[in-house]
């Protein structure tokens, strides 16, 4: 009878075991489902949040401040950071955002710590730190979340830390899309009125990390809208661009009954500052002009209406292209940026007598070529680039001389004719080029120019210029030879 009641105590203590446990592990299962349930449900909650957001308006730093505002408030945290890779050196990262009172979690020098917390946030973000370097470094290198409960006994968090905010507990997540870290999300002091002693626990790093890997979806979208935005803002700056320069270059050529007068720029994709003109003198002279820009896009362009505005205005009555470019120099100068230049030939034709005066600010050679035996020559008086230097400097410009009844041609050109590259990366080279005019000196000025551009293109085969190309030929055809070639006109 005693072990019969024995077995029945024995069988009921172990049916009550077995009930505790299945009651215990049915409990836990309804909690880990409660707790992914109230996961998915934040995640929801931050995907609808952040989609109603970026709908009106994508822009990174507002998305990133969405994103830690989001997190801190998900879970209770005092103060948060995003830290991203730097788009020039991809090895560092620096806080793009920061909230509340946020330390470096870094070894700073004790110098370097703030007496004031309301620099705190800026000090943070001017702070660079290296992949692998400290803990957010850690985080950014290996692509895992970390949990610190204890912050105060974690060796991996600097002393520091604790000088300006008293640092308890903190969450690192990395921010990886397509296994690449894009940065590392940081929540810091977790303060729950419920549960004011409580740390950060394994349901807040799940619940970070999965809001972390939404976020980088994110925020790798806003960045690749903001990259294709700039991309088109560029395609649009050098449209305008194209067409701002265009409208500054001459639609058309001078008529001179002895001269021949042909002169083209053709742009490179990249918009760059190439620039010709002519400029009425008196009514016995014409100013001609053929300048490259150092700059791209609206920036050059710019500076060309610069140069061609003074040109215009200190051009008429001026015998002189040596004091023409004085003045042009002492403009460009005063109105653009150091680093701005420009280098320019300006030459003043004299209608009657075909001698064409002209000087040389950095430019190309004035090359010469006579038809009957083909002869070519190069005329490079001194002269520095217009927008470097004033004063006694640039005063060493030189004029040179030529007559286009003696020399027959004349090219002035910019450097993208013979700095043009084939697939091979090999420029076509001034060699060619003058071989070329030598062969081609008795044709008509706009052939001769059509001819260089067909021989360019030919070499390039098909390679995008990376410069413009612009190219002016004077001619010397004579009164009889004119009006030979407007009777051909008129005949065919």
């Amino acid at each position: 009878m005693g072990y019969l009641l024995l077995l029945a105590v024995a069988t009921a203590i172990t049916l009550g075991v077995l009930l505790f446990r299945t009651h215990r592990a049915l409990w836990m299962a309804q909690y880990q489902i409660r707790l992914r349930d109230h996961e998915r449900a934040t995640v929801f909650r931050f995907l609808n949040e952040i989609g109603s957001r970026i709908t009106r308006r994508l822009d990174l730093d507002q998305t990133l401040e969405m994103v830690v505002e989001f997190c801190c408030g998900a879970t209770r945290a005092e103060a948060g950071a995003i830290f991203l890779r730097d788009k020039e050196d991809p090895e560092v990262l620096q806080a793009r955002v920061v909230q509340g009172l946020f330390p470096p979690l870094h070894e700073v020098a004790s110098g370097k710590i703030l007496s004031k917390r309301k620099f705190l946030s800026d000090f943070v973000k001017k702070e660079r730190i290296r992949v692998g370097e400290g803990i957010i470094g850690l985080v950014a290198r290996n692509g895992e979340s970390i949990l610190i409960p204890d912050a105060a006994a974690d060796s991996r968090v600097p002393q520091s830390a604790n000088e300006l905010v008293p640092l308890e507990d903190l969450i690192l997540a990395p921010l990886s899309v397509r296994g690449k870290v894009l940065g590392v999300l940081v929540l810091i002091n977790k303060k729950d009125e419920a549960r004011p002693e409580a740390p950060f626990d394994e349901q807040d790093l799940s619940l970070v990390t999965a809001l972390a890997d939404q976020a980088s979806v994110t925020l790798d979208i806003v960045r690749l809208y903001e990259e294709l935005s700039e991309k088109q803002r560029l395609e649009q700056e050098l449209h305008l661009a194209h067409e701002f320069q265009a409208a500054l270059l001459p639609t058309r050529m001078p008529e001179i009954p002895e001269i021949e007068i042909f002169g083209t720029s053709e742009p490179a994709l990249e918009v760059g500052g190439d620039y010709f003109d002519f400029i009425e003198v008196d009514e016995h002279r014409l100013g001609i002009v053929v300048g490259d820009v150092s700059g791209k896009g609206i920036p050059g362009a710019l500076v060309m209406a610069t140069l061609r505005a003074t040109l215009r205005a200190e051009a008429p009555g001026k015998t002189s292209p040596r004091e023409v470019l004085r003045k042009v120099n002492s403009q460009i100068v005063r109105d653009t940026k150091e680093s701005v230049f420009v280098s320019a030939t300006y030459g003043i034709l004299d209608r009657r007598t075909g001698i064409f005066r002209f000087a040389r600010a950095g430019h190309e050679p004035l090359l010469c070529c006579r038809a009957e035996n083909s002869e070519l020559s190069s005329y490079e008086p001194n002269g520095i680039v217009l927008g470097m230097v004033e004063g006694e400097l640039f005063d060493l410009l030189e004029e040179g001389e030529v007559d286009l009844r003696s020399v027959g041609t004349v090219v002035l050109y910019t450097d993208g004719v013979p700095e043009a590259m084939n697939t091979a990366r090999e420029e076509y080279g001034v060699a060619r080029f003058q071989s070329l005019l030598r062969r081609n000196a008795g044709q008509p000025s706009q052939q001769i120019v059509h001819t260089v551009l067909d021989d360019i293109a030919r070499f390039t085969q098909g390679n995008p210029p990376h410069d413009d190309i612009t190219l002016v030929v004077l001619r010397w055809i004579g009164e009889a030879a004119y009006e030979a070639e407007v009777e051909s006109v008129r005949a065919g």
